[in-house]
């Protein structure tokens, strides 16, 4: 391969960056994780070579990025080459280099950002922005509750959450935790951002910087662990900095119900009103507590149109949407629809990905970044999650200086992981078995052949990943050689003869089983 010279190849590379970029449907930092340090090593009028710095992401440039990168650096040379990939360790940065750079800490987007259109068919990651510290910023106190908070012009009386404390005070208070200080564990800073939770965080966003004007109420729902509580606090965190005047109420809903309880013992009901009705902003966590509980529901629709008439901002979070909370009044039900829903879901791999490298750069940590996408193909469930592994292994690392590495990962949190297996072995032994059941090679479900057994088996292992990996439709096409829209049809065509041939649904069940006791 010596059609070009270095520098044409130089030149030619450029330019098929430039082009990459302009199709690339990731985030900046995705992009530069994969792309940054790749060169064109090799051309000629059949075949093309790239290199990177390591194995690992060889591996993903080939199962994942191959086409792409095809098809950008035919768009620069006029025709689609042979296109291998190997590794250069030389292109690796000095590990001095690579300690400078400073940690995300942030993750924005816009939600007009063409990467976010609302198409189920693809996952896109987050656009990721870095954000500096404020100046004179100490990292390590980042946490240090002792930090002042802004002096507002009216202050605020701060309740203590013991309700017996209530009792011994004159003073009016809110009977919830009003929160002064701005804590940077609950603001829209360190929200990162990806497909999965970008329209939550841009209703919010709303929401706090137009208090009960535009939104209200706005309710979000979703799973534990995925960051509503995060959301609510940083509403109240940035409406607090424009205006340190609001009167800020959180409360659990749970807490909601057991102080009106209280309030109705000791003869303080009127006390007990005030304190919510005069919120600037109310913010209930979990209000599918109140479900089936009358007496709650009957205070919290008159508090709730107490606020809502006076304009002041109503923020609510459960973990369904109203219409499933089917003990909860109509009347209720009602007036959360008439707000904003906004839901969160489990975060997808690229997000998974950015919310690992955030919290092991705030662990101060060296972890491959093999690791980093092991732990992100297997970790799906939560954030929380995602954060307790990172802690786990930290403190892991401390006691034992042991290097974090796979085969620390798999020993200090095996309980935490799905599969030790990596998703494309998995792809690989599913595409072998169909392959074995229908009596075809696995090049053939790999490769252009339509014969019609052929075509059966490439849709079944389709069908296969699909169902039994965390692969996105567009990493199946990666690992088949085709668009993800080919193969959401041909994924489709598999669960339309599911439904309707119990023989063929019988079939795949059978290898389906094969698979899992061959795992």
């Amino acid at each position: 391969m010596d059609f070009y010279s270095e520098a044409e190849l130089s030149g030619i590379w450029q330019a098929t960056v430039d082009v990459m970029q302009q199709n690339y449907e990731g985030s900046h930092q995705s992009f530069a994780l994969w792309f940054g340090l790749v060169r064109l090593t090799a051309l000629d009028a059949n075949s093309a070579e790239i290199a990177c710095e390591n194995k690992m992401k060889q591996t993903v440039l080939t199962e994942r990025y191959l086409p792409f990168i095809r098809n950008s650096l035919e768009e620069v040379i006029g025709y689609p080459p042979d296109l291998t990939v190997k590794v250069d360790p030389t292109l690796a940065p000095p590990l001095a280099a690579a300690e400078k750079e400073p940690p995300i800490r942030t993750m924005l987007v816009d939600a007009d950002d063409p990467a976010y259109a609302d198409d189920d068919e693809l996952t896109r990651p987050p656009l990721i922005v870095k954000r500096p510290r404020p100046a004179g910023a100490d990292p390590s106190r980042e946490n240090d509750a002792s930090r002042p908070a802004p002096v507002p012009e009216k202050p605020e009386t701060v309740t203590a959450s013991n309700p017996a404390d209530e009792e011994e005070t004159a003073a009016p208070q809110n009977p919830g935790d009003v929160r002064l200080t701005l804590n940077d564990d609950y603001t829209f800073e360190n929200f990162i951002v990806g497909r999965s939770n970008h329209f939550a965080h841009a209703a919010a966003v709303q929401v706090a910087d137009n208090v009960g004007m535009k939104i209200n109420p706005l309710f979000i729902w979703g799973p534990s662990g995925l960051g509503k509580t995060h959301l609510m606090y940083a509403i109240a965190n940035r409406a607090m900095t424009r205006d340190p005047r609001l009167k800020v109420v959180y409360v659990k809903a749970e807490e909601f119900m057991n102080q009106m309880i209280k309030a109705i013992q000791t003869g303080k009901n009127h006390e007990f009103r005030q304190k919510y009705r005069t919120a600037d902003m109310l913010l209930i966590d979990d209000i599918q507590f109140i479900a089936g509980k009358d007496s709650t529901q009957t205070e919290f629709f008159h508090t709730f149109d107490a606020l809502y008439e006076d304009k002041k901002q109503i923020i609510l979070t459960s973990d369904r949407p109203p219409k499933e909370l089917t003990s909860l009044e109509e009347r209720i039900r009602s007036r959360f629809e008439a707000g904003l829903l906004v839901d969160i879901q489990p975060p997808d791999y690229e997000l998974r990905m950015a919310i690992l490298r955030d919290k092991i750069s705030q662990s101060d940590m060296e972890v491959p970044l093999e690791v980093i996408d092991f732990l992100a193909q297997n970790l799906q469930e939560n954030i929380r999650q995602l954060e307790g592994v990172v802690k786990k292994l930290a403190m892991k690392h401390l006691l034992s200086g042991d290097p974090i590495n796979m085969e620390m990962v798999l020993r200090t949190v095996p309980e935490y992981l799905h599969s030790t297996e990596p998703v494309t072995e998995t792809v690989n032994r599913i595409i072998a078995d169909v392959a074995s059941h229908y009596g075809v090679k696995p090049d053939d479900i790999l490769g252009k052949d339509r014969k019609k057994n052929i075509q059966t088996a490439r849709n079944v292992s389709m069908y296969l990943v699909r169902t039994m990996t965390s692969a996105s439709l567009p990493q199946i096409g990666m690992y088949f050689n085709r668009d993800h829209s080919t193969v959401h049809s041909n994924i489709g065509k598999v669960e339309g003869e599911l439904a309707s041939d119990a023989v063929f649904e019988a079939t795949v069940g059978e290898i389906m089983k094969e698979i899992k006791r061959g795992g």
